[in-house]
Order: C-alpha cells, then sequence, then structure tokens
C-alpha cells in the first residue's frame, strides 16, 4: 500500500515538473510571439509606408499626364480655333481692303 502511494506521490510530483515546464514554454512561446508580432507590426508599417509613398508618387504622375494631355488637346482645339477665325476674318478684310481700294465705301 505504501508502495502505492509512493507511486503516487512520484507521479503527482513528475506531473508538477511536468506542468511547470510546460507553463515556462508557454511563456517563452508567449513572449517570442510578442516579439515577432512587434517586429511584424514594425514591418507592416514600413510597407504601409513605402506601398502609400509608391501609390501617392503614381497618382501624381497619372495626373500630371492626364493635364499635359488635356493642356496639349485645348492647345490643338485652341489653335483650329483661332485659324478657323482667322480665315473668315481674312475674308472679311479682304472685302473691306477691295471697297476702299475701289472706292464704293
Amino acid at each position: 500500500m505504501q508502495e502505492i502511494l509512493k507511486s503516487i506521490n512520484e507521479a503527482e510530483q513528475k506531473a508538477a515538473e511536468i506542468k511547470a515546464a510546460a507553463q515556462e514554454k508557454a511563456a517563452e512561446i508567449a513572449g517570442n510571439a510578442e516579439e515577432r508580432s512587434a517586429e511584424i507590426a514594425r514591418l507592416s508599417e514600413a510597407e504601409c509606408k513605402a506601398y502609400r509613398e509608391k501609390a501617392i508618387k503614381e497618382a501624381e504622375e497619372s495626373a500630371q499626364k492626364n493635364y499635359d494631355d488635356e493642356i496639349t488637346a485645348k492647345r490643338a482645339e485652341a489653335a483650329k480655333y483661332a485659324a478657323d477665325r482667322l480665315k473668315t476674318t481674312d475674308n472679311i478684310v479682304s472685302d473691306i481692303v477691295r471697297r476702299i481700294v475701289r472706292g464704293s465705301c
């Protein structure tokens, strides 16, 4: 009977040692996980910042290109309008000059 109690006591002691070791290992794993989590957060923040800066730069470049394209198109449109107005004006001016030269004014 004493041997059974001794075996039970030894098993309980062994279980307590195993539990203590498991708790120590769990604390170590939790500490490592917290460190890794903080490292991942720093890396993610750096990646997000780099991505944000890249996206802003691409958006600025795209906006500048769209602006330049629109300015080019509007300049061409304005030049065509001006040329058309000059053609119309040339006929009117020629008619006025012809009237003055002929003396019919």
